[in-house]
């Protein structure tokens, strides 16, 4: 008897380490997921992509510079959308939001301050039909826990996004152009 209850407090004592300790890891932003199925990790490496373009959204005051993986990257190159061609199945743009600041040191000069979301659009014409064969997503950022969570309460907030990219159909639902380097 007295031996079940030493195992029974170790097992005990294994079980709240573990649980303590797993509240204090970061967070893997990777395992998170939107509301209509898209992953964080289907963008995995973002953070390297080569940049497409800056943009301003002048509503939010907030600093976006949108980013593409190579597949994308290769299709803008080509001329596309430009050229008529839609993007390929396996584009990704990812677009990073920031607050702006006035830079301390050169005051005429606004740069990034606090993150405040990163999301993405994919083509898969298999996977979304329904959107014209891209895939949005957004991760809300919140500064105060270092942490992400997806937008949206359910697979709706797709749709709503698809109805923007509806205004630049003939650029394939792109809005951003890959500009003279």
């Amino acid at each position: 008897m007295k031996r079940n209850v030493v195992s029974v407090f170790v097992i005990l004592m294994v079980f709240l380490f573990v649980w303590g300790n797993s509240l204090l890891v970061a967070q893997d932003k990777y395992e998170l997921k939107a509301p209509n199925g898209i992953f964080f990790s289907e963008i995995r490496g973002y953070e390297t992509w080569q940049v497409v373009a800056p943009s301003y959204r002048t509503d939010k005051n907030e600093l976006r510079v949108i980013l593409g993986n190579t597949v994308m990257i290769n299709a803008y190159k080509k001329g596309i959308p430009g050229n008529g061609k839609p993007f390929p199945d396996g584009s990704i743009s990812v677009k990073i939001g920031w607050s702006e600041r006035k830079s301390p040191v050169f005051p005429a000069a606004i740069e990034p301050d606090v993150l405040q979301r990163v999301e993405f659009i994919m083509k898969d014409s298999k996977r979304f039909p329904d959107t014209n064969g891209w895939g949005y997503a957004r991760f809300v950022y919140d500064a105060k826990t270092g942490t992400f969570s997806p937008f949206g309460k359910d697979a709706s907030f797709a749709q709503e996004c698809h109805q923007c990219h509806t205004l630049v159909k003939a650029k394939d639902f792109i809005f951003t152009g890959y500009p003279q380097r």
